[in-house]
């Protein structure tokens, strides 16, 4: 009984190396069961032939199959370039700037997008508080709260213990002290919960902007396709956006971060 358990050992690890080969032979599938090199062939001569449409499906499916990198993102947002949406391709080209910083090439098709489009809305911009705050570490302002707060304890400490000549001058310091304190803790909360919900993103559809999330009358403005914003919180299909202009909340689905 021992000798051919002894025997099935080698056995099972034959097995186990065959087919581990075996799954590496195959290559990667789409969701279609196509691999991903031969899915970007597809989409080559889909664009080259002029049907954009089909070939930006195509680079979705490679996207969604494993293949998506900034190469992908670019050629996607060529067959929306293409295809006159440009929207989705100022979205595209963002897309794969964020996987390439350094990607020429999406640089200057996004200018194009860009100069394209009909109507541009300006640019957000954060208030000199934000700006501050932003350039500020968290490490630092939280260095800066604990050394107020710690400032403000000795002025307290002297306060109680000091002769009345210097009971005034405790007294300022006590409250210059915990106020720098407590500022320094609100910059610090704005930058860890505030500041990072702040996303930029794109329109690629026409966005109504309403006041409330209730979307209840008529639409103060509507943003146009390729508008570039701020998309600052969400409240379950709605989305709070940011412009130069104003903020407002819209559809959701009507804005995308790249």
């Amino acid at each position: 009984m021992h000798r051919r358990t002894h025997l099935l050992h080698p056995l099972f690890g034959f097995m186990a190396w065959a087919i581990l080969l075996l799954c590496m032979s195959h290559p990667v599938r789409g969701s279609g069961g196509e691999s991903a090199a031969l899915l970007a062939q597809r989409a080559a001569a889909a664009y080259e032939q002029g049907r954009y449409d089909e070939a930006a499906q195509l680079y979705i499916r490679l996207s969604a199959s494993g293949g998506d990198g900034a190469e992908a993102r670019y050629d996607m947002g060529n067959c929306y370039l293409k295809g006159g949406d440009l929207g989705r391709a100022i979205l595209e080209y963002r897309r794969a700037l964020k996987f390439s910083p350094r990607f020429v090439a999406a640089e200057k098709n996004l200018a194009v997008a860009r100069k394209l489009l009909p109507a541009r809305v300006a640019p957000w911009q954060p208030s000199p508080w934000e700006a501050f705050i932003a350039g500020v570490p968290q490490r630092a302002l939280q260095w800066l709260m604990l050394g107020f707060a710690l400032a403000g304890n000795v002025a307290l400490a002297f306060l109680l213990l000091s002769p009345d000549r210097g009971r005034r001058l405790a007294a300022g310091t006590l409250v210059a002290a915990f106020t720098c304190a407590l500022l320094s803790g609100g910059a610090l909360a704005y930058a860890v919960t505030v500041l990072p919900s702040h996303r930029p993103a794109v329109v690629v559809r026409g966005a109504p902007v309403f006041p409330s999330p209730e979307a209840s009358g008529a639409p103060f403005t509507t943003l146009p396709p390729g508008s570039e914003v701020i998309l600052a919180a969400r409240a379950g299909d709605r989305a709070l956006v940011l412009w130069g202009e104003g903020r407002g909340w819209t559809d959701a689905a009507a804005v995308e971060a790249p």
